[in-house]
């Protein structure tokens, strides 16, 4: 009678230890973003710090000019899942060896040329779509016609350019992955960082965008512009990239193999230049 008591008494503790495990886990799925990244890291976040990581993160991001047109625009909800994101981006990246994947990664995107002087980022936008099988998502049918849709939706003739932000958020509005499109200013970049969110982006099948200053890089023989330029191989190995350029002259236009050096430079060496990822 007393050990069965002592085991029906052993049965009430365990239930009630399995409903306070159960409580904590699920403040956690609702609280901490490391959750969602894998399930064993939960483990790791029971004396976690990711609300901290959280607020480094928005220092790091609160005076960024994308980042402060965004808020204002979107909203502080929309602000705070980009700031999420960018953790689950870091997060994942210090999981996998070498930012992911192997010596040669890759997402190819289909070249298009852009319809006007100034569309170079809705038009690198509909390259990445197609890259993300998910250019059907965009009204139109031609080229042309979703270019268009994405012109419109961003104000893009108004503006006369698209805004980092946008080509983002357009990534995020049109393509239905697990993981979203975020940003990060080059300045802040090291090259062997850079490397590392390349690659991991292109194994998670997610082709990226330099928002580019166009000197840095060698096949335009020191011309000097703005402009958007998708890119969806690296090999490792040699430090090469490839770059799927939309530009409406045909000088520019097309498939270029560049050294990882010349994309790096391209958003580095100036302020407010960008890698979309």
């Amino acid at each position: 009678m007393v050990e069965n008591f002592r085991a029906h008494q052993m049965k009430i503790i365990l239930f009630r230890i399995i409903l306070v495990v159960r409580r904590i886990l699920n403040e956690y799925k609702e609280n901490c973003i490391c959750f969602y990244s894998s399930g064993f890291i939960v483990y790791k976040c029971i004396n976690c710090l990711c609300r901290r990581d959280l607020e480094s993160i928005y220092e790091e991001y609160k005076d960024d000019e994308q980042f402060k047109l965004m808020r204002s625009e979107y909203g502080e909800e929309y602000a705070e899942t980009f700031l999420k994101d960018v953790l689950k981006s870091r997060i994942e990246s210090g999981i996998a060896p070498a930012g992911g994947g192997g010596n040669e990664c890759y997402q190819s995107v289909t070249n298009i040329k852009q319809t006007k002087n100034y569309n170079c980022g809705t038009t690198t936008v509909l390259q990445t779509l197609y890259g993300l099988n998910s250019q059907g998502n965009v009204t139109g049918s031609t080229n042309a016609d979703k270019i268009a849709t994405l012109d419109n939706e961003y104000n893009v003739d108004g503006q006369g350019h698209l805004i980092v932000y946008q080509a983002a958020a357009a990534l995020n509005k049109y393509y239905h992955g697990s993981a979203n499109y975020i940003y990060v200013q080059g300045k802040n970049l090291k090259e062997s960082t850079f490397e590392d969110y390349v690659a991991k982006s292109l194994t998670n099948c997610k082709p990226v965008i330099l928002h580019a200053r166009t000197q840095y890089i060698g096949y335009y023989g020191g011309h000097a512009s703005g402009h958007y330029l998708s890119l969806d191989y690296i090999n490792r190995t040699t430090d090469i990239v490839r770059i799927v350029d939309c530009n409406n002259n045909d000088a520019y236009y097309g498939i270029h193999y560049v050294p990882l050096s010349e994309a790096f430079n391209s958003i580095n060496k100036e302020s407010d230049r960008y890698l979309i990822y």
